[in-house]
This record gives C-alpha cells, structure tokens and sequence, in this order.
C-alpha cells in the first residue's frame, strides 16, 4: 500500500503498488453537478419519475461518473501536472445515487517512451454486497 509523503515521484512507483481505497457515496447533487458539467441531462440520470419506468426501475448514474471514484485520488501526495492519457472502462451494472462503491487502484505498469515518463493504474468499483460496478484502466504521463 502506498504511503503517504510529499509527492510520489515515478522512481518512487513500483508495479503493483495498490492507493489506499477510496469509499464514495455520489449524492443527487453530485449527479446533477456532473449533467450539467458534461451537459448529459438523460432523464434517467435526473427524472425519478421516468426512471422508474424503464428497465431500471429508478434513476441510475450516469456510466463515466465512475472517472470520478478512482482509488488513486485518495493518495496525497500525487504531484501535479499529470496528465491524463487513456481511459479504459468495463462497465457491469449501473450504480445508483447514494449506493456505497469502494474503488481499489493499483500501478499495472510503468514505462519510458519518448522521454516521458507513463503509469499504468488499474482500479475495479464494486458496491457494499461486492457486486463489480466498473473496470478502469487509466494511462498517465507522470510529471516527476
């Protein structure tokens, strides 16, 4: 488990390396600050009554609130300017307002190419009956 310290620099990251776990609870608010952020107001992300409708059976969040629950936010000591190269998600089943995830993030590799320096952070979401919600596979240039 990583540590926290000042800043986590690239020679500081080994492959395997797991983030403390990150607990989230996304909140309604949380839901319509994120619609109106990447301008997506689909009625079943925000309208109740019309969720309930559908195969849903109530309101969902919306899938990539999940770039949001990555365990290796919760580390402190990530320096900044990194830069964010490739996303990869596997989505299981959609979660729901207020549902408890857990999101665990380790280092699945790391590599020079070009002169820059990249991370390779795999995280898995699962919810409190341990149900899989979401796969990321995150690609980042490290800045140190």
């Amino acid at each position: 488990m990583v540590e926290a310290k000042q800043k986590l620099y690239f020679d500081d990251i080994e492959v395997g390396m797991e983030f403390p776990p990150a607990i989230t609870k996304l909140t309604r608010e949380d839901i319509l600050n994120y619609a109106e952020a990447v301008e997506d107001y689909n009625p079943l992300f925000l309208d109740e009554n019309f969720a309930k409708n559908t195969k849903f059976k109530g309101l969902v969040n919306h899938p990539t609130t999940a770039a949001i629950l990555k365990g290796y936010n919760t580390y402190t000591g990530l320096p900044p300017g990194i830069i964010h190269a490739k996303q990869r998600y596997k989505f299981y089943s959609p979660t729901r307002p207020g549902e408890e995830l857990l999101t665990r993030a380790k280092v699945i590799d790391k590599y020079v190419k070009r002169g820059k320096k990249y991370v390779v952070i795999q995280s898995l979401t699962l919810n409190r009956q341990g149900e899989k919600k979401v796969e990321s596979t995150a690609t980042l240039i490290w800045p140190l």
